[in-house]
């Protein structure tokens, strides 16, 4: 009589422990839209979702854009090649520290042009989204 209880409890417990499982293993399955939607709502405004470091190209690009290098009435000019001499770390910020190797030429009030001179000056290189939602790299003097 004994063993018989002892077999159905057995029998039972392997029963329920079997609906159980299967119970909990039935998962909703997602499209891979409502993956992307899921994504999108924990991202942060004007912050990509990856954080890859920019290249030479989108650094020099970026400081260009942003017109740190120009002046109005063409005192300052650039001499090219521009070069990328070093690369930071992201920082907590989500910038890129980067120093840039400038060749300048300076134009005097009286008209006079100053010989080419050669300077280093840092940058921080991030990325945001334009107007259109489309993620550009951005440049600001300083680290």
């Amino acid at each position: 009589m004994r063993n018989r209880v002892n077999g159905v409890f057995v029998v039972l417990t392997l029963m329920l422990s079997a609906l159980i499982w299967s119970g909990c293993s039935k998962q909703s399955q997602t499209s891979g839209k409502d993956v992307s939607k899921a994504q999108s709502q924990y991202s942060g405004k004007g912050v990509s979702k990856t954080q890859l470091q920019p290249s030479d190209e989108d650094i020099i690009k970026a400081i260009d854009d942003s017109g740190i290098m120009k002046r109005e009435d063409g005192s300052l000019t650039v001499v090219p090649p521009v070069k990328v001499v070093e690369k930071g770390k992201l920082d907590k910020g989500g910038a890129w520290p980067v120093k840039v190797k400038f060749t300048l030429k300076y134009k005097m009030k009286d008209g006079r042009t100053a010989p080419p001179k050669e300077t280093t000056t840092s940058f921080r290189i991030f990325e945001e989204k334009d107007s259109a939602g489309k993620s550009v790299w951005k440049a600001q003097l300083g680290t």
